[in-house]
């Protein structure tokens, strides 16, 4: 016994030091992620359902959009049920994942007993993708997306180990990251392909019959999974997104259509730099996966290009078969680690230099926007503050009985601050980033106006015409009607 335990400990021991190389490359990304989130802490903006949970406590992760597990370590994470702003602590544990997620992938596709560089810096836009820039800026939701990630990750490391244990791994990975962030259900898909393709290309001993099977038991195990969350823990919710999908015999069409839709967000969202990153990272692993591939390039560029066609339908997961989709950033982020995956196999690929650019330069505008996002956030604050606190100024300076319970109903929005509009015109993505915080519009915007400045014996009412009100106050930034205790704020759009 003692002899078997020995063993043991010697081969964890062994292992242990065979994975010492990744401790450097580890704590370079953590870093790197973390001057990229500097702007963002920084702005200390509370961003949508921020507000809610900065108000009131709450959490309704669960309650929501079945995403139960958040909900149970959200009480771990704040010491209690009720939600306090522990910012940015969430935050820095989501870095913190998406720096464990990152090393992962490049233990995976590294077949050195070293990292280098490029490898570092293919990875970046796994966690500094404009898009989950957006799940970054939650100081309550970030860690359980970046959760989400890891969980879709994980699986890849089990994949040659016993079928039974790779089900299982895959299969409970899934039920974490449904029940985290269902955003990321296209990250596990994407990484098989990749890596299957991965394998094809670089050992010409392993057959097709080890690839394919691989292949069935993903499918197995991460089917099982979404099945299991489908019928044991979704709640159907019918709104401004849907969790139930399309007709079967709709499918199909439904499911191309709305994956059109989200690469037409994608080209609006990007100006034409970062559009031609991205089609020429793309196009780099079509061509450098078939150039350096051991098998008969044919079949190598059929498989590859066969592969990539399926990949670009991955990217937003299983949203474009819902009845109503999520099209806003933080649902679109699959994209981010679909470059990262490709860019990490070009990073592998010695002496092509000019490919390598190509990455280094994707992950350069990653990690610089994320500076130029954050300073967009803290400035929107600045904007949104000033125009809140004119309105709170006339109304506190009305002729009306400030003793007695006052009707408020606010009209318009303020939208982006000039300096933020001036950002959107070279970032259009901006403008879908960065919330307005003060209007009409959505219901934070609204909820941020009157909760957060403890306006005194006032009811928000909806019901109030304007055309029956006379103007008692006429600015350059609003003008408010009213008589009574009745005030309707119309806030200008300048």
């Amino acid at each position: 016994m003692n002899i078997l335990n020995n063993k043991k400990y010697n081969d964890l021991k062994n292992k242990i030091q065979s994975l010492k190389f990744l401790i450097l490359p580890f704590i370079i990304l953590n870093i790197i992620y973390f001057l990229a989130l500097i702007p963002i802490i920084r702005a200390n903006f509370n961003y949508l359902d921020d507000l809610g949970r900065v108000a009131f406590g709450t959490r309704g992760f669960g309650s929501a959009y079945s995403r139960y597990i958040s909900d149970f370590l959200s009480i771990f994470l704040h010491t209690g049920k009720y939600l306090t702003d522990i910012s940015p602590l969430p935050q820095l544990i989501a870095t913190f994942l998406l720096s464990l997620s990152s090393i992962i992938l490049i233990y995976v596709f590294s077949n050195k007993k070293k990292v280098t560089i490029f490898n570092i810096l293919a990875v970046i836009p796994l966690g500094l993708c404009p898009y989950f820039l957006e799940c970054l800026s939650y100081k309550y939701d970030a860690p359980y997306m970046a959760i989400s990630i890891l969980a879709s990750i994980v699986p890849i490391l089990f994949i040659n180990k016993k079928r039974i244990v790779y089900l299982l791994v895959t299969f409970l990975s899934c039920l974490i990251m449904c029940m985290t962030y269902q955003a990321s259900s296209g990250i596990f898909p994407m990484l098989i392909i990749i890596y299957l393709l991965y394998i094809y290309h670089s050992d010409k001993s392993v057959k097709p019959k080890k690839i394919f099977s691989d292949l069935f038991f993903s499918v197995v195990g991460y089917g099982l999974g979404l099945l299991f969350f489908k019928v044991f823990f979704v709640k159907i919710i019918v709104g401004r997104v849907s969790t139930t999908t399309a007709p079967l015999l709709n499918l199909l069409p439904t499911f191309l259509n709305h994956l059109f839709k989200y690469y037409q967000y994608i080209r609006l969202d990007f100006n034409k730099y970062w559009l031609i990153l991205m089609i020429l990272i793309t196009l780099s692993f079509l061509i450098l996966s078939v150039w350096h591939s051991k098998r008969r390039k044919s079949l190598a560029f059929i498989w590859t290009l066969l592969g990539l066609l399926i990949l670009l339908m991955l990217p937003f997961g299983i949203y474009p078969a819902l009845a109503i989709p999520l099209y806003d950033p933080r649902a679109m982020y699959g994209i981010g680690v679909l470059l990262s995956l490709m860019a990490l196999i070009i990073s592998n690929i010695d002496r092509v230099y000019v490919f390598r650019l190509i990455v280094i330069a994707f992950s350069w505008f990653c990690f610089v926007f994320a500076f130029t996002y954050g300073n967009a956030l803290a400035e929107q604050k600045r904007y949104a503050d000033f125009r809140i606190q004119l309105v709170i100024n006339d109304l506190n300076n009305l002729d009306i009985n400030h003793d007695d319970i006052i009707n408020i109903q606010l009209e318009g929005e303020i939208d982006k601050s000039p300096i933020v509009a001036n950002m959107t015109y070279y970032d259009p993505v901006l403008d879908r980033l960065v919330p307005n915080l003060f209007g009409d519009k959505i219901y934070w915007d609204l909820a941020y106006f009157y909760t957060f400045f403890d306006l005194p014996k006032t009811i928000r009412v909806n019901n109030l015409d304007k055309n029956d009100y006379p103007i008692i106050k006429e600015t350059m930034y609003h003008t408010i009607y009213g008589e009574g205790q009745n005030i309707i704020i119309d806030l200008k759009n300048i």
